[in-house]
């Protein structure tokens, strides 16, 4: 009975951790505030220049399991600073330091692509990438006032680590999965306007013009599209010039002008697409 009650022991109930809970409230109103621009504010926009946030928020790593990128940090920034409000007792100190490892190792992941990959730069994600960084530094240094400092550094900690460098893993996993490929009906309609004498004016920086690209899926290499920048690929400028085009994307179909991202819908109402019938079930 003796040896049993030695065994027991009884943690205080710790305080709310306001450090903490403020960096999670601001990193929290950053990637709300990013998850609100791609899901309001890039559809409808078209773009006059190439600025390092619109190119971010319209790559393809803008985008996660079908849901804006910033939504899963919203979430992970709501649970860190839930646990803090609560107080960082060992156990939800814990769960906060798995999850801040995690937001570190795939936030230094996404900016090594917008680096690398996108060439370009986002000064909101840069300040979220800051923030987790901040809150991992702030727990890492929270585990000296924990109960049981050994057995927290050697398991916590190290399986925190761990996380940090696995977590990237599986983002690029799910972010390496294949994108849907055009359907026959978009394949179709992209034929379709190249036939009709329709033309899309764009720029290789456009990132609205990667987002038109983006709904006809595999089927956007039979866009008649027009490279407007002088250092595109087989660019033609004078084109472009010719046509008056001021935004991209521009499109011309029938004689008349459309700036912006198009719908499917609309690109096929302005054109008078006909989509295909569907095929007769076989028997």
């Amino acid at each position: 009975m003796a040896s049993s009650k030695r065994n027991l022991t009884v943690e205080a109930p710790a305080r709310p951790d306001l450090l903490v809970t403020g960096l999670a409230a601001a990193g929290f109103a950053i990637a709300a505030y990013m998850t609100w621009l791609k899901w309001a504010g890039g559809s409808a926009a078209f773009c006059l220049s190439g600025s390092g946030c619109d190119i971010v928020q319209s790559s393809r790593y803008a985008m996660l399991l079908g849901v804006p990128t910033a939504l899963w940090g919203a979430a992970l920034y709501a649970a860190i600073g839930g646990l803090a409000a609560m107080g960082l007792g060992s156990r939800r100190w814990r769960w906060a330091f798995h999850l801040a490892a995690a937001g570190v190792g795939v936030s230094v992941y996404l900016t090594a692509l917008s680096v690398l990959v996108i060439h370009a730069t986002c000064a909101y994600c840069l300040a979220s990438t800051g923030l987790m960084l901040a809150i991992f530094l702030v727990l890492w240094w929270r585990r000296a006032a924990l109960p049981g400092r050994r057995a927290t550094i050697a398991s916590l900690v190290a399986g925190g680590l761990v996380v940090a460098v696995l977590a990237p893993f599986g983002a690029a996993f799910i972010f390496a999965m294949p994108s849907s490929a055009g359907s026959g009906s978009e394949a179709a309609l992209a034929r379709h306007l190249r036939e009709s004498g329709a033309v899309m004016y764009g720029a290789y920086w456009c990132p609205h013009c990667e987002e038109q690209k983006a709904l006809f899926g595999d089927a956007a290499r039979d866009l008649p599209y027009v490279e407007c920048d002088p250092n595109g690929v087989n660019a033609r400028p004078d084109l472009c010039e010719k046509a008056g085009v001021k935004a991209f994307p521009t499109w011309t179909i029938g004689g008349q002008r459309r700036e912006g991202v198009q719908s499917l819908g609309a690109l096929a109402d302005a054109s008078k697409f006909q989509p295909p019938p569907p095929p007769a079930p076989s028997r």
